[in-house]
């Protein structure tokens, strides 16, 4: 089958008094806890196998489940809630952390297979979802490949200190409506240390990212090796560090950039390739701030001109790069 609808919270409870009802007349013990990770693995093998021998199709979730591990979805899987995302749980479909959650992240993407590597995951995706981790405990570790993946409404909460929000791996497909914040709803508004909004940690290519949030992280937006990504219209709030590169980035596109709540905007920590790094970012400094910060692999850092700005990072030397003020220079 293409698809499969997961029965909600209440008609499995239904189901499982019956069973136990069913149980105690035949003097047999069938109370048992709903391992809901295991409901959905064990559903993902009623879909259709794939070329690569995973499943491929959607799951349709209509209610918020519990989890007590680690979600592992097939490579060309798509979890579809019925409605939209809200910014509270109770009133979305998805899945939340029991307090005994047992793995490093909530849901996670396998690859294809070995053999065809990091770029095959066609078909994955998230629809609708709402996902609350607990302390330390990652949000979402996706993979995708080409137009028929993507992630669309997606908001994630509650991972902490040392927990990411959603991890991106994969190449050329978008990423729309994502809504990441460190906490939930009665916590206090700061930036935890650790946190990381959205995470790229080996090289992605081809990726848009529209309409993003990062709230109460350290950093909003930590990239390795992005090829040709573009970012348009990113927000974030009480969030030490906007946008961080670990390694190179070639042809990065950051628009409409919106920075709260610090005067950082960019962090560099390497280029490994300055003749091919390109950075474009444009934006501005949304409340106090009336300039921001781009730190560089060398050098000191550079500091904005008013709270909007238009730049390019780019090749200096054959070691290095620099910023040019591309807004200033169209003033001159």
């Amino acid at each position: 089958m293409i698809s499969y609808t997961l029965p909600t919270i209440g008609e499995a409870e239904e189901a499982v008094k019956g069973m136990e009802e069913l149980g105690d007349l035949l003097g047999a013990n069938f109370r048992a806890n709903i391992d809901w990770a295991d409901v959905i693995e064990r559903a993902q093998q009623m879909l259709n196998l794939s070329g690569s021998g995973g499943r491929c199709g959607t799951i349709f979730v209509p209610d918020l489940y519990p989890l007590t591990r680690t979600l592992r979805l097939d490579a060309h899987v798509t979890l579809q809630g019925s409605t939209r995302a809200f910014h509270h749980r109770g009133t979305s479909c998805g899945f939340y952390a029991e307090a005994d959650f047992d793995g490093e992240v909530m849901l996670k993407w396998k690859k294809a297979n070995e053999r065809v590597g990091n770029f095959s995951n066609f078909n994955a995706g998230i629809r609708n979802i709402h996902v609350e981790a607990k302390q330390d405990v990652s949000c979402v570790d996706f993979r995708g490949a080409q137009q028929s993946a993507g992630i669309d409404n997606l908001v994630c909460r509650g991972f902490g200190e040392g927990g990411t929000g959603l991890v991106l791996r994969g190449d050329t497909y978008s990423v729309r409506d994502v809504f990441i914040d460190a906490t939930i709803g009665g916590q206090s508004q700061r930036p935890r240390f650790g946190a990381d909004g959205i995470r790229m940690p080996e090289r992605t290519q081809g990726l848009l990212l529209q309409n993003i949030t990062t709230h109460n992280c350290n950093t909003g937006l930590e990239m390795s090796d992005p090829q040709s990504i573009a970012i348009l219209s990113m927000e974030t709030e009480c969030t030490t560090w906007p946008v961080r590169i670990t390694y190179n980035a070639n042809d990065l596109r950051l628009e409409n950039l919106q920075v709260r709540h610090t005067e950082n905007i960019l962090d560099i920590g390497r280029a490994r390739w300055p003749k091919d790094f390109v950075i474009d970012v444009s934006g501005m400094m949304v409340g106090k701030e009336t300039s921001g910060v781009i730190e560089l692999p060398k050098g000191p850092p550079f500091r904005t001109e008013g709270k909007t700005f238009r730049l390019a990072i780019q090749r200096r030397d054959r070691t290095s790069v620099k910023v040019v003020d591309v807004k200033s220079e169209r003033s001159s």
